[in-house]
């Protein structure tokens, strides 16, 4: 049963799945002190980045689907970090950070550097910065297709 050992040795999927967990959960152990979950996180950064954003423009940045969007801000808006608000067009809504938001995403920024710095050092800082160029390169290319 060759098959078995060719995919457990060379499945892209399966490795990096690996890797994407061991980093999701070094993140999220980082961020749990501030209640924030990596993926919340990363919104936080887009709507920041964005300013104002309505659900398409923060799919689109963050390459999700409205599901997942719609679903991980329901708990933002919850507790108050985030605002939805009707725009000129009815139909759509705009999403920005309030002010307890920013003051939220500030705090975290600290643990969010500590994370960084931790997988720092368990690659070494020319490795983590291969894999970064590599990453950027990879998602470069797949956001063409």
């Amino acid at each position: 049963m060759e098959c078995q050992h060719d995919v457990a040795k060379n499945c892209l999927f399966s490795k990096t799945r690996k890797v994407s967990r061991y980093i999701t959960n070094l993140y999220t152990q980082a961020l749990k002190e501030v209640g924030l979950t990596p993926v919340q996180y990363s919104m936080l950064t887009a709507i920041l980045i964005l300013k104002e954003a309505n659900i398409n423009d923060l799919s689109s940045a963050l390459k999700m689907d409205r599901t997942t969007i719609n679903r991980n801000l329901k708990p933002l808006i919850r507790d108050g970090w985030v605002f939805m608000n009707e725009s000129s067009d009815k139909r759509e809504r705009i999403i920005s950070i309030t002010k307890e938001g920013q003051e939220l995403y500030e705090k975290g920024y600290e643990s969010w550097k500590q994370a960084q710095c931790d997988f720092q050092n368990i690659l070494g800082e020319e490795k983590r910065d291969e894999m970064s160029n590599l990453l950027d390169e990879i998602i470069k290319t797949i956001s063409t297709k």
